[in-house]
């Protein structure tokens, strides 16, 4: 499978993240951490804008209201987009030398979210799940960089990794959607072997897992078993995560990562479009 990438947003980041799309499908939401923006570009042509965020923007997640939840780095922040405002919606993590990075809503509406430390030097990562109500708990420890945040109701699976070079393990959980509880965390894949450490990640259809590997130039993909696919390759040495049409699931949509060796002529930081053959 070597789908054919083109530039899908005409606007670019730093380090584009956390595609969402919008709950009637018309919009692709995605962020630029590392520029401090959210943006939204129109489906149809890719026309995009864009609202400075008050601090980097790890992760963002649609509500029914048309409001979206952005995890920035002191805290979860409810976000409207007509006003632009950024308010605090509550603060799960206490300390202040980690920022919020990866991000998923579970089937239920639950924003599982995890943090990293900002220089990093000790796991201090964690994963937090946000109830609808904002209520939050802490439910993961000791990672470096939480990432791979996925769901699959269809096999009850909550799955994450965690991206430090000298992890790179995905691990997956049983999930309980009533209760929003994962239990019997297990290795589901590691990536030692794969150029590239893992990054966003998706579930398509069929259950296989799709994650970005970013400084590798490819999207990697898992069976449920776990068994490895065959990686599909990447123009751009970053991507950073992945998503499909929800009205089209062979249209995938793919955030990147600007690097100093990719000039500006390059399509690095913009969000990528294929369509799978």
């Amino acid at each position: 499978m070597t789908p054919a990438f083109e530039v899908f947003s005409d606007r670019r980041g730093l380090l584009g993240e956390s595609p969402v799309w919008s709950e009637d499908g018309k919009s692709l939401w995605w962020v630029d951490t590392d520029g401090c923006r959210l943006l939204r570009s129109d489906a149809a042509s890719g026309g995009t804008e864009f609202w400075h965020a008050p601090e980097a923007v790890g992760c963002i997640a649609m509500r029914p209201d048309g409001m979206l939840l952005a995890g920035l780095a002191s805290g979860i922040f409810l976000f409207d987009p007509a006003s632009g405002r950024f308010d605090t919606a509550c603060s799960p993590e206490s300390r202040r030398d980690v920022r919020f990075n990866d991000g998923a809503v579970d089937p239920a509406g639950r924003f599982w979210a995890g943090t990293m430390h900002l220089n990093l030097t000790e796991p201090t990562g964690a994963i937090f799940c946000v109830e609808t109500d904002l209520g939050h708990r802490r439910v993961f420890d000791g990672l470096w960089v939480p990432n791979g945040l996925a769901f699959d109701p269809a096999r009850n699976r909550m799955y994450f990794s965690d991206s430090h070079p000298t992890v790179q393990t995905i691990w997956v959980c049983d999930y309980d959607l009533a209760t929003g509880t994962p239990s019997n965390r297990r290795v589901f894949a590691t990536t030692h072997d794969f150029a590239g450490r893992p990054d966003g990640a998706f579930i398509d259809e069929d259950g296989i897992y799709w994650i970005a590997g970013v400084g590798g130039s490819q999207l990697l993909r898992f069976a449920p078993s776990g068994k490895a696919l065959e990686p599909i390759p990447f123009p751009v040495t970053h991507p950073t995560k992945i998503i499909m049409d929800k009205a089209n699931p062979r249209s995938v949509f793919v955030t990147t990562r600007r690097t100093a060796a990719e000039d500006e002529t390059h399509s690095s930081g913009h969000v990528l479009r294929a369509i799978l053959p």
